[in-house]
C-alpha cells in the first residue's frame, strides 16, 4: 500500500503516492513479472521500486521519485537504499519521495503549495539559523527574533485575508500545518464578525 492523504473532507483518496524506480537514464523501468504466492507458474506485473536491484536480469535503479496512482511524477530523483525502505521513501522522517509528494502534489491540490522560490527561501533561512544556534547562539536568536516579528506582523493579515477570500476555517487550519479550531483562535480577533461563523 502507497501513501494516502486520509482526512476524508478532502477527499483525495484518488491520489495514492508512492516511490517509483528511475532507471541511469531518467526513465522509469518497466513492470517485472513476479510469481504469485500460491499459485504454481503464475506471475503478476510489479513495479515496486525494491526489485530493480541488478540481480536476476532485472534493470538496476539509481535512485526513486515520488508518483501518485493520478499520473503525476516529481521531477526530483532520490538516493535509494534497497537495504532501508522507510530512508528511501522517506515517509518515516518526512522528507525524500513522500515529502514531494505530500508538499509538492497534494499541497496543489488542496491549495497550499508553496512557490518554489519561497520554499527554498524558506529553506535556506532554517539550514542557516540552525547552524548558527550551535555556532553563534547570538546570531541565530537575532534571526529568530526578527522571524517572529515577520510571523507576527503577516500572519494576521494571511489568516483575515484567507477568510476573506472564502476559505474555510479547516482550510486556513490545514495550511498552517494545525487545527481548525486553533485557526480560527488564532486569527478570528482579526475579522469582521460576519465572517466568523461561515465555514
Amino acid at each position: 500500500m502507497g501513501w494516502v492523504h486520509d482526512v476524508p473532507a478532502d477527499d483525495l483518496y484518488d491520489h495514492e503516492g508512492y516511490a517509483v524506480a528511475v532507471l541511469a537514464d531518467g526513465s522509469e523501468p518497466e513492470p517485472i513479472q513476479v510469481p504469485v504466492t500460491g499459485r504454481d507458474g503464475i506471475t503478476s506485473p510489479n513495479s515496486a521500486w525494491w526489485l530493480y536491484t541488478g540481480k536476476d536480469g532485472r534493470p538496476l535503479a539509481a535512485g526513486v521519485k515520488a508518483a501518485c496512482a493520478c499520473g503525476w511524477r516529481a521531477k526530483e530523483v532520490h538516493p535509494i537504499y534497497f537495504d532501508d525502505h522507510e530512508a528511501t521513501e522517506g515517509i518515516e522522517y518526512n522528507d525524500g519521495p513522500y515529502w514531494n509528494w505530500a508538499r509538492e502534489h497534494i499541497a496543489s491540490l488542496l491549495g497550499t503549495a508553496m512557490p518554489t522560490e519561497l520554499r527554498e527561501a524558506l529553506a535556506t533561512v532554517a539550514e542557516q539559523v540552525r547552524e548558527h544556534a550551535m555556532l553563534r547562539p547570538l546570531v541565530a536568536l537575532a534571526a529568530i527574533g526578527q522571524l517572529e516579528k515577520l510571523v507576527g506582523d503577516v500572519a494576521p493579515t494571511a489568516g483575515a485575508g484567507a477568510r476573506n477570500d472564502g476559505q474555510t476555517w479547516t482550510a486556513i487550519g490545514r495550511a498552517l500545518g494545525t487545527t481548525r479550531q486553533a485557526a480560527y483562535q488564532r486569527f478570528s480577533r482579526f475579522l469582521d464578525p460576519e465572517l466568523l461563523s461561515k465555514d
